[in-house]
Parts: C-alpha cells; structure tokens; sequence
C-alpha cells in the first residue's frame, strides 16, 4: 500500500482529528490571506490618495508687495482693496503645460457670489444647512435679497477642482465644465430637485441688489441666462458662516458669466491655479521646473506645495498598513507553532503505528511523507475553503481597521483642524466664508478584493509551512529505533 492511500485512509476514518485539523488550518489561512488582501488594499487605496491629492501644486499671485495694491471706494460703505498685480491667466497655465512635462491638467478658479433664479425670474429657493446662522451670519443674512446669494466658482475645468478631485464632490449627472463653455452652469443634486429643475434647464444669474446698492451697479445689466450642464453631490460635510452659501447652494460656471455678473472678479481675475503631475513622487523637481521658467516672475507669482490634505488622509492609511503587517506576522508565528503543537501531539499518539511501519521495512522518510500528505490533503480543501471566509473577513475587518486608525488619528490630533484645506492650502484667500469640508470618509474606504496571487502565494507559503512543522514534530519519534518504540509499547 502506497503512502498517499495510507494517508487517505487515515484522514477518512479519523474525522474528528481531520476536522480539528481542517478547522485550525482554516482559520489561519483565513486570517493570513484576509491581511494579506487588506494590505493590497490598501497600498491601493494610498496610491489612489497620491493622485488625487499628494500630485497638487498651487500658483497664486504674490500679494505680499504692497504697491500693487489700490483701493477704491465702494458708495458710502467705505474702501474695497484690490491686487493690481500681473493676473493668474489660462494663457499662463497653456504655457506650463506646453513647457513642463509631466503635467496632467489644471484649473484656475476664483470664487464669488450671485443671486440665482429660475427662467421664470423667480429666485431659487435654497437649502438650510445644518449648522445654524449665528452672530455675523445673522446679521449679514437680513440685508437685503443678501441672503439669497450663492457661492459661485468660475473654473476653467471643473473636473479638476479641488472639491473634485478630493472626493468632496461627485458628478452624478451631465457633464463638467471647461473653459470652452459658454453660459453653462452646475449645481448640486439636492438644490435643482428642491426647485424642480433638470439638466438642460436655464438659470438667470444676477447680482444682488444690495451688492448692486454698494457699488452703483444696475442690476438689470448684470442678468445672464445659463444652461445647466450639470449636477453634482456633496459626499461629505460642510460648514459655512451663511447657510446659503453653503456647498448644497452652490454653483459653478465659467469666468465670462461671473465677470458679467460681479466685474470686479473678473478684474481682480483668478485667485488660484491648481495643477495636477501625472506622478507625485516627481512633484519637486516638476515645481523647480516652473520655478525656473522665464515667464514666472516670483514678484508676481508664487508656486506652492503643501500636502496637508494629503498627509491627513494618508496617516491612517499607513498605520493601518503597518497594523495588518504585524498582524499578519503574528498570526504566521502562533499559527506555526500552535499547528507543530497539534501535529507532535498527533505524532506522538502514533508512535506505535510509526514502529510497527518501521519493523515491517517502511523508511522513516516514507513515514514522514506519509504524515506529510496527511496535512496537505487537508490543507488543499482548508485553504480553498478560507478563500471564501477570507473575503467576508476582510471586508469586515477592514472597515472596522480603518475606522481605528481614523479614530486614534484625530485623538492624537496634529494642532490643526480638520477640513480646513481642500488642495494642501486655504480654500479661498479672498474669504473666510467659504465652505469648509470635513475630512472625506470616502478618500480612506478601502475596497477589499483576494486576488489570485495571493492565493498562490497561500498555498506555496502554507505547503512550507505545513512542511517544516511536520518535520519539526516527527523528528524525535522518528530518531527512534523500532527496538525503542517497541520497548514503549510494551
């Protein structure tokens, strides 16, 4: 009789230490082939992070040299400062992109803030936000139609807005805007719900008339009619001073529209341009690049890294990493020793059965081999087994992993608030009235999947395993002579 039917007839006729066995060898290739699959998860979760907001960097207009500065009186409400500085251009980005390689897109933006209404003329009713209109939010809400304005970004690419590709917003219908369209306008989900409109609907956008009151502006002059392109959900959550010019109330459009609604803005031109490297690890040498171009006159222009955003969202990424690995190598270790104790304990009971093999001419290698493919028939329907409790562990585990980490993250905190930067830097360097995200869940959700390199890699690691704890527990039996262990037996 060959050893594998020896083993085979072993395993079939001894079913509560086959099942014992095939239970321990589950659960450890479970939880190693689960850990295994978090981890792949999230490396790349991390990568994912990198692009969207590790592989950002920020050219402003440097507004710290004050004789490009003018004021200007505004009626009888005082003075209004304005930058008279070289302007942020779409030419000027044109350029960059042409002369820096490297480089996978860019948006200027700049923000401002309009009264919208429907074609019928009615103004929009909007959305309250959860976070009440206290102290000067009240007060500066009651002027007027003021507290019918909202917030409103002039991009030139909305696919590459910060709130996009931070994963704060999500185009859920239509299309995003570039600099190409002509009176198009988005806005989010919930608003053109709450007043019945559709992609393809008109907005009229105007100034507000006590904006219009302020300046001498007349506000008939300052209507322009725009498309809905668009529509977009806020995955995340916001604070405003106003409730009106919260994210829910927003829109976005071109610079054309807001310049004809607020000229101002389209004198001061863009507050900010975003760009977006294909590979973040190059990040500082592409910023020297345009550090060191011709046309960047650092009196003008300042070019920005910082990865706050990044950083924030990417800490509980890598302590969740470095919790899996150790983990995981525990479970290795006790997993190992835990299956020698099992397997010599087994061994040790077959003693007899090991000398009377031995007396009747079987090698002590062929009994090993035996005991060998005893475990590995097992193991082989064990591990294909954990294939399918890996995949439920995981997913469970790792949602509970990564809300650990997030958790312990903000206890120990870093002196700076979460949400207050979107791209690394401030939001709006014109306004402290912007919407202020909190940090976005969805940026640090992981989606667990095992792949098939990993099982491989379970069923050759596991083999091994199982080859050097069989050794490891049969050796002292198998040092003994048939003499010795019938000696026992008696």
């Amino acid at each position: 009789m060959s050893l594998f039917q020896r083993a085979f007839l072993y395993v079939t006729r001894k079913r509560a230490k086959t099942a014992i066995l095939f239970l321990l060898l589950t659960v450890i290739a479970t939880l190693v082939l689960s850990g295994a699959a978090i981890k792949g998860a999230v490396k790349t979760a991390q990568l994912n992070v990198r692009q969207a907001l590790g592989g950002i960097f920020t050219m402003r207009q440097n507004t710290s040299d004050s004789s490009k500065w003018e004021s200007q009186k505004v009626g009888d409400f005082g003075y209004q400062s304005f930058y008279m500085g070289e302007q942020l251009s779409v030419g000027l980005a044109d350029m960059i992109m042409d002369k820096v390689k490297g480089i996978r897109g860019y948006n200027a933006s700049a923000i401002s803030y309009v009264v919208a209404a429907n074609a019928q003329g009615k103004v929009l009713e909007l959305l309250e936000s959860e976070n009440g209109d206290g102290g000067l939010g009240g007060i500066l809400g009651s002027y007027g139609d003021f507290a019918s304005t909202v917030t409103t970004f002039a991009d030139t690419n909305t696919e590459f807005d910060s709130y996009f590709t931070g994963g704060y917003l999500e185009l859920v219908e239509g299309r995003h805007i570039t600099y190409q369209d002509k009176d198009k306008v988005m806005l989010s989900k919930e608003l053109a719900e709450l007043n019945g409109l559709t992609i393809g609907d008109k907005l009229i956008l105007r100034m507000s008339e006590f904006k219009a009151s302020m300046t001498g502006k007349d506000v008939e002059k300052t209507r322009v009619e725009v498309e809905i392109v668009g529509l977009f959900h806020a995955t995340a959550k916001s604070s405003t001073m106003l409730s009106n010019w919260s994210m829910d109330n927003a829109l976005y459009t071109t610079m054309d529209v807001v310049g004809q609604v607020r000229p101002e803005v389209l004198k001061e031109g863009y507050e900010k341009i975003n760009f977006y490297v294909n590979d973040p690890a190059k990040l500082p040498e592409i910023v020297k690049q345009v550090n060191a171009l011709p046309d960047i006159d650092p009196t003008d222009f300042v070019v920005d890294v910082d990865t706050g955003d990044a950083d924030a969202v990417m800490k509980p990424l890598e302590n969740m990493d470095r919790l899996v690995s150790i983990l995981v190598l525990l479970v290795v270790m006790v997993g190992a020793a835990v299956l020698y104790l099992v397997l010599s304990g087994r061994i040790k009971e077959r003693t007899s059965e090991s000398g009377i093999l031995l007396s009747l001419g079987l090698s002590r290698k062929n009994i090993v081999c035996q005991y060998l493919a005893e475990v590995v028939l097992i193991a082989v329907f064990a591990f294909a087994f954990s294939i399918f409790t890996s995949g439920i562990v995981a997913r469970g585990a790792g949602e509970r992993l990564i809300d650990y980490t997030v958790a312990k993250q903000e206890q120990e905190g870093n002196g700076e608030g979460v949400g207050t930067i979107v791209d690394g830097s401030t939001i709006v360097n014109s306004s402290d009235f912007a919407p202020v995200f909190e940090r976005n869940e969805t940026l640090t959700k992981i989606e667990v999947n095992i792949p098939i390199s990993g099982i491989w890699i379970l069923y050759g690691a596991g083999t091994g395993i199982i080859f050097l704890s069989v050794l490891a527990a049969g050796l002292p039996v198998m040092r003994m002579k048939p003499r010795e262990i019938l000696a026992l037996m008696s």
